[in-house]
């Protein structure tokens, strides 16, 4: 078998939304090596970038979070909105970087923001009437 040197500052230059794709769909295609960078490269930008975790982020190893590209780049303002965020967190679960009880927290607050949205529709539709 052949062996592989990772290149660092070509993964580097993935931008975050393209590692955690990779990391999500294409992690069998890369080397542990290159996972493990891609991890690194993700808690040095989650650093700098925006503080604390939000729930319902995705658990990198070790238990640094990192934001989701779903969840974190998106507001649920219709059913269609969550099913894309729940689908992304099963998928989390799936493969692995995604703790199942974080997944279950965050799956609850997108159960809560339908049933707010619900609440308001039916609201609207009595001032309506």
């Amino acid at each position: 078998m052949s062996e592989y040197k990772v290149d660092r500052e070509r993964l580097e230059a993935h931008s975050t939304e393209e590692i955690l794709r990779i990391l999500r769909e294409e992690r069998d295609d890369y080397t542990p090596e290159a996972i493990r960078i891609f991890e690194e490269i993700l808690r040095n930008r989650d650093l700098k970038s925006a503080g604390p975790a939000r729930a319902g982020e995705p658990a990198l190893s070790g238990g640094i979070s990192r934001p989701s590209t779903t969840a974190g780049a998106m507001m649920i303002r219709n059913p269609g909105d969550a099913v894309h965020v729940l689908n992304d967190l099963l998928s989390g679960v799936l493969n692995g970087t995604l703790d199942p009880q974080t997944a279950a927290v965050a799956a609850n607050i997108v159960m809560a923001i339908l049933r707010a949205l619900e609440q308001e529709f039916m609201t609207e539709t009595e001032e309506s009437s």
